[in-house]
């Protein structure tokens, strides 16, 4: 008699991703280019060990509606093997007494709700949508086994764009198109991670339909590469709003490491979505610059988690508050409470001043107008500075040009962060009780010939060769 086949890989990257043994690798990274076969890979990979009765396996996605679609692609395999979906969020029961159990992370708290739990495997579907590698860690934390012989691993599936788009770069070790496996061990904890390259040639069902290709064909510049090729270098994208001022400001030196300067006041501003991102940006500002030196997001927390922040960075970095902004709509009564965001903020010790209420076009201005004096502190606000690029007009497929409307994704909470900063530049005065400390100049030659070395300019520029910072060791 035939036995059917359910399924079978048909590429060299899904009979690769299915060979790598637990003990070999704990984090495999599965991406590229859309549409390289990467869910059905990850659906058929946690088949492995489905007959061991302790085996728990955990499959994420970010969205619940996407989650669903797993669901109704997974249970056409897993139902004619024995497979039970039961419970919402669904889950699979087999015969053998092994659960895979789904979640998504649109809930209060996702992040840390499978700490204490213990998943020998985990399946994170689209991790560029997850904005943080600190957010990341939480959920792999529970990727760990008790059980005699069954290693814990994890597998993600990504394409090179989204929130994530440079932690998951810097910490697969990705560059330009990968052609091949790369390999490394995580300098902590020693246990190595993997990432395997797919293509959308390498998904014979999208390699040959006309109309998906000439989609990813006809995508603007910078989308197109990484769509299609599958590149993790910067992005290049048309309509993006702040690409030429950024590549200003990297040239001038003014992208890169800005350390805390504790004799002026930390001022934030936030972009305010209890029960979505919610992204704070700290600023410091003296006469002629304004700079960007730390910033901070997250998603599915109340105000509560976000105060606790502050106390941390307040704490850890020694920041000292100045003002916080928020935008006009904190006045916005809160359904379950019948209370203003700005009350539910004073309850909790935040004291937030308005932003004034500028259309957006009109904010974007106001934005090139700061940026010449703007300083970002890349290594610490990689990922606001990653949004400022993404940032861009919307592009109408039909038409094929852009609209006069920026799209609204990810990138927007920190570029509405940097819009309302711009708005209330002048206002971060550094009135109040500033600690003093005293800076000796540096003993070599300033860059800025004929300046005085009190001429107001943020001491960490005086007397540096600013084509070199970045590179020199700390004092």
């Amino acid at each position: 008699m035939q036995t059917e086949v359910l399924w079978s890989p048909n590429s060299s990257p899904q009979r690769m991703v299915l060979q790598l043994k637990p003990e070999d690798f704990f984090e495999v990274g599965y991406g590229g280019a859309r549409g390289g076969g990467k869910t059905a890979a990850g659906i058929a990979w946690l088949l492995y060990d489905k007959d061991n009765p302790h085996l728990r396996a955990l499959i994420i996605r970010k969205q619940s509606k996407d989650l669903n679609d797993w669901i109704d692609r997974a249970r056409q395999i897993y139902e004619p093997l024995g497979a039970v979906i039961k419970g919402n969020p669904a889950e699979f029961h087999w015969p053998s007494g092994a659960i895979f159990r789904t979640g998504h992370l649109n809930d209060a708290g996702a992040y840390s709700a499978y700490v204490g739990h213990e998943y020998q495997r985990m399946l994170i579907e689209e991790l560029n949508l997850i904005p943080s590698e600190e957010n990341y860690l939480k959920l792999i934390s529970s990727c760990r086994s008790t059980v005699a012989g069954l290693r814990p691993q994890v597998m993600s599936n990504f394409n090179p764009s989204d929130a994530g788009f440079y932690w998951i770069r810097k910490r697969f070790g990705l560059h330009g198109i990968p052609r091949k496996a790369i390999t490394m061990a995580d300098p902590s904890t020693g246990l190595r991670r993997i990432f395997i390259p797919a293509l959308t040639r390498d998904n014979p069902a999208l390699a040959s339909d006309p109309q998906y290709n000439a989609f990813l064909n006809g995508l603007p510049d910078g989308l197109r590469q990484a769509w299609r090729d599958g590149s993790w270098d910067d992005p290049i994208i048309k309509g993006a709003y702040y690409a030429n001022e950024l590549d200003q400001a990297r040239r001038e030196g003014r992208l890169q490491r800005v350390p805390y300067d504790p004799r002026l006041k930390v001022h934030t501003v936030w972009d305010l979505g209890i029960d979505d991102a919610m992204s704070i940006g700290f600023w410091q500002h003296k006469q002629n610059y304004t700079a960007l030196i730390d910033y901070y997001e997250n998603e599915n927390f109340g105000l509560d988690h976000y105060r606790a922040k502050l106390e941390e960075f307040a704490r850890d970095k020694k920041y000292s508050y100045g003002k916080h902004f928020a935008p006009h709509d904190v006045n916005r009564r809160e359904l379950s409470t019948g209370k203003t965001i700005i009350q539910l903020a004073a309850e909790i010790g935040l004291k937030f001043e308005k932003v004034p209420m500028v259309g957006v076009a009109d904010g974007i201005q106001h934005v090139r107008l700061m940026f010449p004096r703007t300083h970002l502190s890349e290594p610490t606000c990689e990922q606001a500075v990653n949004a400022f690029r993404n940032y861009r007009r919307e592009y109408d497929e039909e038409l094929l040009k852009f609209k006069d409307t920026p799209v609204h994704d990810w990138s927007s909470h920190a570029a509405d962060m940097l819009r309302y900063a711009s708005l209330v530049e002048d206002e971060m005065t550094n009135e109040g009780d500033i600690p003093q400390v005293v800076i000796p100049p540096r003993p070599r030659e300033s860059i800025y010939e004929g300046v005085e070395e009190d001429d107001g300019r943020h001491p960490m520029f005086r007397g540096v060769d600013i084509g070199k910072m970045g590179h020199e060791k700390a004092a």
